[in-house]
């Protein structure tokens, strides 16, 4: 049985399997979780969801969050669906996470000045894609890796896009909030306003790099994450 169950969430577009490999720079005694959605990867056969409530209920529904204790991670889409979770739980009276570790996403209650593309016709999606938003040139421009990852991609905005945040009480829970100094989705100050969100400090982060520095830098995003594991010392030290 682990001490601590990490539930990682995928970034738009991606599956979670990749979490996997950080399993060996975290604190002994954490069992990484990578949380897959409909349409990627284990799943590619189901249809992908485009609106957060249908996903959370499968989460709450699906995850083992009573077994042992607990914590998320999540990047870009991921980070939102973690929290939004930890937000659930909470309204359901459930268990909540040991840390809610966000990356790549601005705090849910600042406004966010970026087009809305899921619902346009395809190639006016690439085309925007290809202008606002940092998606390898490569999917775009592979016919065959674009009919994989495309619909998966625009299912994933239509969460973001759809999402309407509701003010609620912080959470009264550990919350480490990461971010690329490059990042034109999500400045410092955005992330900086994750402390709205949390009664306790927030501990942050920014790393060098642009959206994806959670891949360009893993091994300090890895490393700071285990840093803040290690904090939980009521945890992982029983």
């Amino acid at each position: 049985m682990p001490k601590l169950r990490l539930f990682c969430f995928p970034y738009g577009g991606a599956g979670a399997s990749g979490y996997r490999a950080w399993a060996r720079s975290l604190p002994e005694g954490v069992e990484i979780v990578p949380v897959n959605f409909p349409g990627r990867e284990s799943r590619f056969r189901e249809e992908p969801y485009t609106r957060m409530e249908p996903l959370l209920a499968e989460l709450v529904a699906s995850l083992d969050l009573t077994s042992a204790p607990f914590a998320f991670f999540g990047h870009s889409l991921g980070g939102l669906v973690a929290f939004e979770l930890a937000r659930e739980l909470r309204r359901l009276g459930k268990p909540a996470p040991s840390l809610l570790a966000v990356s790549g996403y601005p705090a849910p209650q600042l406004h966010r000045d970026r087009p809305h593309v899921a619902h346009l016709p395809q190639d006016q999606f690439v085309a925007t894609l290809r202008e606002h938003f940092d998606v390898t040139a490569e999917i775009l421009d592979d016919p065959v890796l674009a009919e994989m990852a495309l619909p998966v991609l625009r299912a994933d905005l239509a969460i973001v896009e759809t999402y309407s945040y509701r003010d609620e009480p912080p959470l009264d829970l550990p919350l480490a909030a990461f971010g690329g100094a490059g990042d034109p989705e999500a400045s410092e100050e955005q992330i900086r306003g994750w402390q709205a969100q949390s009664t306790r400090p927030v501990r942050v982060r920014m790393f060098p790099g642009g959206h994806f520095f959670v891949n360009a830098d893993r091994e300090a995003v890895v490393g700071e994450l285990a840093a803040t594991l290690r904090t939980l010392r009521s945890v992982l030290s029983t």
